[in-house]
């Protein structure tokens, strides 16, 4: 058996390697049980069907000018941009509430920005491509599409080897990025050192229905499900970085 076979299958390697598994299965097994607990506690409605309700809200931001949506904005209200969200947020100025899941309240081709950061990831696939779908529909034709959600080849590379940040922002914002909008945060650095943040990085909130991440994203997989849907590919961030961040414009 040569040295480096030796070293793979030594009692410590095999003794830390069940460690680590076996701390993975403890966290996804308080994460599910913490998260299930929350839901029985506190059970949130979610509208599952849009009514006109949201459309006609919709229409009353379009009739001043507001065709931008922030798809999944939370508490962030950037500038121009109309949030559509599940649930209202104290301080936003231009919110509709609705489950951004059907998107067939809002015109087709009427659209001139659809801006998403860190929500894709919580979709399925299968959700995804209608999302991209509902999001081609309803845009006008060189529409900008903007996407940044997590790299799990990016913080991958960041855990082994060196955090790779987001780079050439003024590139990005002359292409349409909103400017207000969250970019590389140097704490992340720290954060993807951290062996659990790794894990939520990747993973999200396991169990939990309104945070884990049901689709884990890198560079090629996010490209070529935009391009298929039509879009062209405009810039996107390097293929290391912690973020991928995507330009796109319907054609």
């Amino acid at each position: 058996m040569s040295i480096r076979s030796f070293a793979r299958w030594s009692p410590i390697n095999i003794v830390t390697s069940n460690w680590l598994f076996n701390c993975v299965k403890w966290r996804l097994f308080c994460l599910r049980l913490k998260n299930k607990l929350k839901k029985t506690i506190k059970n949130k409605n979610y509208p599952l069907l849009n009514d006109a309700v949201a459309g006609n809200s919709l229409a009353l931001f379009m009739s001043q000018g507001y065709t931008k949506v922030n798809i999944g904005g939370g508490g962030k209200n950037l500038i121009g941009f109309v949030n559509i969200d599940f649930t209202p947020h104290r301080g936003v100025e231009r919110e509709v509430i609705a489950n951004i899941l059907d998107l067939n309240f809002i015109p087709d081709s009427s659209l001139s920005h659809v801006h998403s950061n860190h929500v894709v990831e919580h979709l399925s696939p299968i959700e995804f491509q209608d999302q991209l779908a509902q999001y081609y529909r309803a845009m006008k034709k060189q529409g900008l599409l903007t996407i940044r959600c997590p790299n799990t080849l990016g913080v991958c590379y960041g855990f082994l080897f060196e955090v790779v940040p987001e780079i050439n922002k003024d590139e990005f914002l002359n292409l349409g990025f909103p400017a207000d909008e969250d970019f590389y945060n140097p704490l992340d650095k720290w954060y993807h050192k951290n062996f659990y943040g790794f894990l939520h990085w990747v993973y999200g909130d396991a169990g939990n229905i309104e945070n884990q991440h049901l689709n884990i994203f890198t560079p090629s997989k996010i490209q070529k499900a935009i391009t298929l849907a039509g879009f062209n590919v405009v810039k996107m961030s390097e293929p290391e970085s912690s973020n991928i961040i995507v330009i796109a414009r319907k054609e």
